[in-house]
């Protein structure tokens, strides 16, 4: 059963479908046997949770119909979210009770697991939901779409995290508040534009099943193409660590995937900073960078399946607190490298003999700071120009045409960061695939029409910013 943890911070701002949900709350309100009616903050918390919880769970069947949804209920529980900065007033522990026993009772959304205690902790498991299908129809009837959905600001925020990876509550923290701040203007940025995949409906679900259970990022799920924001993580609890960009759907998409991109149903292009914490250490050095700072440990030149071996296994180096305790790699291939992990390790540290007191010394997570804030840097110019750039760690993606202005940029903020040029790659995308036919190409009518799969979340994006538009401006 493929699940993932409820996420309170969704909204949306669609008139039809925020007409919707104070309909369906007011036919709950109308149902519901009370004794007396709940004081005016208790309702407006009850009909808060209603409305996130639908929308969170009609997000899920968008991206994925097998996706189930695991919402804890145990009043412990509640009272914590309800007071973290994480979480959300929604979870007052007896209104949020009472807003999924209502959706339950009403038909709206179904139980599809029960509550799972084990002492361990291993194999313990959440109550798990879905959206029905009368939910599903209602949704849908009202204009709902994954580009009806928004995350409220407070959902992409600053996040910081222990050496156990748990959240760490903060308070007052200036940098924090000042990274928030410049977070907004990016968001903003990327929810100005729609980023999709140039794959039909059928090709998404082959992928859907292809990737499976592998991945536990909760936007790699599934292609949620709501998940078009970002958060900053910053790790081991201190601020000099981490600090890297995720939440959005393609910072998790396969890379495989990722030349199929489209920003406003456009051709994209992606751009990366080439070896670039290989390249921040020669940098710090005083030494030149090369043009390929992992082509020393290639058996082959040109094999591109090897060098991205090196390249994970450097970077696992850079991170792990001591060379022996690093874990074999995700889709390690001793086909490939013509060695076993323990010496192909081994292998990697004898041809870096300049960068040696650094494998295993943790280093990484603070070159990734360093690297998040070049990314960072780079996201607010071209916000400033209001263009898409969607970050994917060490590389970004735009429109096509805007190769030279995004090389220029990385360049910049590499040079102003570290006193020298960094050398940049560039991956072309694909785009719209079409089948090669020797018929000739005319004009669909019921295609413009009655458009499907990537072009219609695309027009229905496009309606949805002019009805808001609409909306705003008649207040």
């Amino acid at each position: 059963m493929k699940a993932r943890p409820f996420d309170p911070h969704w909204t949306t701002d669609l008139p039809s479908l925020v007409a919707y949900l104070d309909d369906l709350c007011r036919t709950i309100g109308e149902t519901e046997t009370r004794g007396k009616a709940r004081k005016a903050d208790a309702q407006a918390t009850f009909e808060a949770a209603i409305n996130a919880i639908v929308l969170d769970l009609c997000r899920a069947h968008l991206s994925d119909p097998s996706l189930h949804v695991g919402i804890g209920l145990h009043q412990n529980t509640l009272q914590r979210l309800s007071k973290s900065q994480y979480g959300s007033t929604i979870y007052t522990p007896t209104s949020f009770a009472q807003a999924v026993k209502a959706l339950v009772s009403g038909g709206y959304i179904e139980q599809t697991a029960n509550f799972r205690h084990d002492r361990s902790g291993k194999n313990s498991r959440t109550r798990r939901y879905q959206a029905s299908r009368s939910l599903l129809r209602g949704f849908r009837d009202a204009g709902g779409s994954a580009t009806a959905l928004t995350r409220h600001r407070g959902g992409d925020g600053i996040r910081l995290k222990d050496t156990d990876k748990n959240l760490v509550e903060y308070v007052d923290v200036p940098f924090a508040q000042e990274a928030g701040n410049r977070l907004h203007g990016i968001n903003e940025m990327l929810q100005g534009h729609w980023a999709d995949l140039a794959l039909t409906d059928d090709q998404l679900a082959a992928e859907l099943k292809q990737i499976g259970d592998t991945r536990d990022d909760e936007a790699a799920q599934s292609f949620d193409f709501a998940a078009r924001t970002v958060y900053r993580v910053f790790n081991n609890a201190d601020w000099k660590q981490g600090g890297r960009f995720y939440g959005a759907w393609w910072t998790s998409c396969p890379s495989r995937l990722r030349p199929y991109i489209l920003i406003n149903g456009k051709r994209t292009v992606e751009v990366d900073y080439s070896g670039l914490h290989a390249a921040m250490l020669y940098a710090q050095n005083g030494q030149p960078i090369p043009d390929d700072p992992y082509e020393r440990c290639l058996t082959k030149a040109g094999n591109k399946s090897e060098r991205k071996l090196v390249k994970q296994t450097f970077n696992a180096l850079l991170n792990a607190e001591s060379v022996d305790w690093i874990s074999e790699i995700d889709d390690y291939s001793p086909e490939i490298t013509g060695r076993c992990w323990h010496d192909f390790k081994q292998y990697i540290v004898s041809k870096y003999p300049e960068f040696r007191q650094h494998f295993g010394s943790g280093v990484g997570l603070f070159l990734q700071r360093k690297d998040s804030d070049l990314a960072e840097t780079v996201m607010l110019r071209f916000a400033a120009m209001r263009y898409a750039c969607l970050p994917v760690h060490d590389s970004f993606i735009v429109h096509h045409g805007l190769q030279d202005d995004l090389d220029q940029i990385m360049r910049d903020a590499f040079k102003a960061e570290f006193g020298v040029s960094g050398k940049v790659g560039i991956d072309i995308g694909i785009g719209e695939v079409v089948e090669g036919s020797d018929l000739p190409i005319e004009p669909d009518p019921d295609r413009l029409l009655h458009p499907v799969g990537y072009e219609a979340r695309l027009h229905a994006f496009w309606d949805k910013q002019a009805k808001v538009e609409k909306a705003s401006t008649s207040l």
